[in-house]
């Protein structure tokens, strides 16, 4: 069977994981790589350069020259759309199933797998590893097994099959090492290294699509957190680093650790093994002396930390984060003190809790009381702030509501959502939280919070007296009369020149740019496009092992 996934924008660590554990069955895979330059869903909007750069067209020639059996995208809510208008143009000129997974299609499921919407026949829920390699074996003997585990199929009568999830993996030792192969040609990774220490989060934030997969794992007895060994772990970028060398390793989890033990032996061994510097994700309630200093001396260079929102009430009713600000300051002691540079996170627009009425029941706040409980919640951040000498980063973000989570919950109890926008946001159609989130549904407050947002963007490159300085004389109060695009994009600039993650995402896009135009480059700027639309209507690939059915006309669906 030959597989052919489909990224966009960044790379992606799960379909590195399907991509060893088919090969290990003996399936072939490829990568199939838009970064969509300028408009990747993540920090850098140019549409007009993502227009002249442009090319979907490419992308979907280079797939149908790889025949694939299957077309794999792994679908964050942000790229729903995008993907799937790819794989129906794919389908209109080759016919081959498509399976969509990760978090989109496990959380809006029955909006990504529609009878009517012949762009997707197969969605997966939860981990893919053990359910593609059964859907591959199955389409290779010739005949599809439509009782997999984790896997909806959507027939041909729009007939919709929905199968319970299995349990989750509970040893990750036990899966092959990660397949960076597969993104080798598309992705510099002399600059950087992606890897993935544990699977789930120990907390259940309601504005984090990991909240839902969390309760998922309970409700089936699986454990929230399953963490790699560190002997896997110390191998895992041993072999990967010697290979890649690359300048500095990128732990990209919720949280480093739930453990003070793991992350004091990791550590141990990581600074006698790799000495590498490095990135990691943690939480406020994590943070304690014994794991600050071992992530310090083995050359942690940032730990990013969600603080989220200083409102300690809307914080823990609203985002169901428990801890209090003095737990928060007690974290933000111990980083300062042991001198470890670190990165605030922060949601701006987040619910208000409602006004109790005397007579029973609550009403959402006006809008003025809104904003004034905006401003409270962020001047106490910012005084919080202001004499922090190690927090080289404040990184606020607007809104972005995800489905599946408790959030749309609240949002609607305050009024901020309404049933048409769950909708829309179920379907990928909210803004992405680097730009305006789901914010743009209210130009109003979008204006207000992005006032802030320049502010605290401002106060990561001031000196403690400089921000105290600047609350003091109100003298923030000039952002609002400001541009914000123009505010926002400098500050941004001045971050991707001073900061390691935001440098070395610069010398990546200058890396993608270049590669467009290396002839060697099967998605070569200026390769000869064919034309789609001459192509035959009906391009059926077969496995190379064998006949999956005839070329009847109707679609991947055959030898039922």
């Amino acid at each position: 069977m030959r597989v052919v996934f489909v990224a966009i924008g960044w790379e992606n660590i799960s379909l590195q994981a399907i991509s060893a554990m088919l090969q290990k069955s003996g399936h072939e895979t490829h990568l199939v790589y838009d970064q969509a330059l300028f408009d990747d869903k993540n920090y850098l909007s140019i549409p007009w350069l993502a227009r002249l750069l442009d090319q979907k067209d490419l992308v979907i020639q280079r797939i149908i020259e790889l025949e694939p059996d299957l077309l794999g995208f792994s679908v964050q809510t942000i790229q729903f759309q995008e993907m799937r208008a790819l794989a129906a143009a794919v389908k209109r000129h080759y016919k081959v199933p498509v399976i969509f997974g990760g978090i989109h299609p496990h959380s809006a499921p029955e909006q990504v797998l529609l009878p009517e919407d012949a762009a997707v026949d197969i969605i997966c829920l939860g981990e893919g590893d053990q359910a593609i390699v059964e859907l591959c074996d199955s389409m290779q003997a010739g005949r599809i097994d439509y009782g997999i585990k984790n896997l909806w199929f959507r027939l041909q009568d729009g007939t919709i099959i929905k199968n319970p999830q299995r349990p989750l993996i509970s040893d990750l030792d036990q899966l092959p090492t990660i397949d960076k192969e597969l993104f080798a040609p598309h992705y510099p990774m002399k600059y950087s290294y992606l890897s993935c220490p544990s699977r789930g989060c120990p907390f259940d934030c309601s504005y984090c699509s990991l909240s839902f997969l969390g309760q998922e794992a309970t409700k089936m007895g699986c454990p929230r957190v399953r963490e790699r060994s560190v002997d896997s772990l110390i191998a895992e970028l041993k072999e990967h680093v010697a290979r890649y060398q690359p300048a500095w390793v990128d732990f990209r989890q919720p949280v480093m650790s739930a453990s003070e033990k793991w992350t004091v032996k990791f550590c141990r061994r990581y600074q006698e093994e790799i000495g590498l510097p490095f990135r990691c994700f943690s939480h406020p309630l994590l943070i304690t002396p014994a794991a600050v200093k071992a992530l310090h001396q083995a050359g942690c260079y940032a730990i990013q930390i969600g603080i989220e929102c200083w409102d300690e009430q809307v914080r823990r009713v609203v985002i169901n984060r428990r801890e209090t600000n003095q737990q928060i300051t007690a974290a933000a002691r111990i980083l300062e003190e042991e001198g470890q540079p670190y990165a605030f996170d922060y949601i701006l627009g987040l619910p208000r809790l409602p006004r109790s009425l005397p007579g029973g029941g609550e009403a959402p706040l006006s809008e003025e009381e809104t904003y004034q409980s905006f401003a409270r919640e962020l001047m106490g951040f910012a005084q919080f702030i202001a004499p922090l000498k190690h927090c080289y980063r404040i990184a606020p973000f607007m809104i972005q509501y995800m489905p599946g989570t408790d959030l749309i919950e609240h949002g609607l109890r305050a009024g901020d959502l309404c049933n048409r926008e769950v909708q829309r946001l179920q379907q990928g159609l909210h803004d992405n939280y680097m730009a305006s989130g789901s914010m743009a549904m209210n130009p109003q407050r979008l204006r207000l919070l992005n006032g802030y947002r320049v502010m605290l963007r401002l106060m990561s490159f001031l000196s403690p007296w400089a921000k105290r300085k600047l609350l003091q004389w109100k003298a923030y109060k000039i952002f609002w009369m400001a541009p914000f695009k123009l505010l926002i994009s400098l500050l941004d600039l001045m971050i991707a020149v001073r900061d390691k993650d935001a440098t070395t995402y610069a010398k990546n896009y200058w890396w993608w740019f270049r590669k467009r135009f290396d002839s060697n480059y099967h998605l070569h700027y200026f390769k000869k496009r064919k034309k789609l639309a001459n192509l035959p209507g009906e391009i059926f690939a077969l496995p190379k092992s064998g006949r999956l059915g005839q070329k009847t006309g109707q679609g991947w669906e055959r030898n039922q």
